[in-house]
């Protein structure tokens, strides 16, 4: 609802903010319907405190709260306080929930907790929600649960202390006659109708993020698959490990697509990591080879 039909409804545009971000957490992280997610949050919505390796937008904030669901499958929050001003609001909650799930890499612990914060909403003209900063959300949550306090004051420090936390590894594989068009075939598979099956995965293995780039060199197709992890190795032994019905189903598609498990040279640490982009991968084969 616009600020104009605002008015006209006789709907103040506080009013209206708070009763969006009520809905935030009664429908989206409570209830666990993303469909919402598309209504009340803005394309190009910022989240200042995400979980680390959330992508931008809006594709990062689906990545927030089901990480968060994943790992506490009860979550739900509680709504102390809130007031609006202006074009912000300013909301003091309490988190609960049962940590059943994988959650940053940490095994479920069954542990029950209960935590308190506060979280500072932007909103736009038009009533989409701009930008997000959690304070002391994150960091008491994580303390709750005896890891170490990752909740920084930015964005971009966000992303640089998740990093430092991480490290990279990249395998290269040189694939069979069709390898390429068919490990296309199985890539659009769990990067679209299996894409919340994809990133629950990783997130029980530990795997922050995951990239396939396919390369054409002369006469042969070539994959490079990188993978940023606290434990780039450890992920890749609890994926070839690991009995669920995904998991196995992606390791066979990609070992009969490209001729061979990529997660298994990972596991084996039969990686090539250099810092620079991958324009001259003929001569990390050459070198790997």
């Amino acid at each position: 609802m616009s600020i104009q039909e605002t008015v006209r409804s006789a709907v103040s545009v506080e009013e209206r903010n708070k009763k969006t971000i009520r809905a935030v957490f009664d429908t989206f992280v409570n209830r666990g319907d993303f469909s919402i997610v598309e209504e009340i949050y803005s394309p190009d919505m910022v989240d200042h405190q995400p979980l680390p390796g959330a992508p931008e937008g809006l594709e990062g904030v689906k990545y927030t709260i089901a990480g968060l669901r994943e790992g506490f499958p009860d979550l739900h929050v509680t709504i102390e306080d809130m007031s609006a001003h202006g074009d912000h609001v300013v909301i003091h909650n309490t988190w609960r929930g049962t940590h059943r799930g994988e959650f940053l890499g940490m095994p479920p612990t069954g542990r029950y907790i209960e935590f308190q914060g506060v979280v500072v909403w932007r909103l736009l003209d038009d009533g989409l929600i701009a930008e997000r900063w959690g304070i002391g959300v994150e960091s008491n949550m994580l303390s709750v649960l005896g890891m170490r306090r990752l909740a920084p004051s930015s964005r971009t420090a966000a992303r640089a202390s998740a990093r430092r936390s991480v490290e990279p590894a990249t395998v290269l594989l040189s694939l069979p006659e069709g390898g390429a068009a068919r490990w296309k075939d199985v890539q659009a598979e769990f990067s679209g109708p299996r894409l919340r099956e994809y990133e629950a995965s990783r997130r029980r293995a530990g795997i922050l993020q995951e990239s396939f780039a396919l390369q054409r060199l002369g006469d042969r197709d070539v994959l490079v698959h990188r993978v940023e992890a606290r434990d780039p190795a450890g992920a890749a032994i609890r994926l070839g490990q690991s009995r669920e019905a995904f998991d196995v189903w992606l390791r066979e598609a990609a070992a009969e697509a490209l001729g061979a498990d990529p997660w298994e040279a990972l596991a084996a640490g039969n990686t090539a990591e250099r810092e620079h982009t991958w324009s001259s991968v003929t001569t990390e084969l050459t070198s790997a080879a």
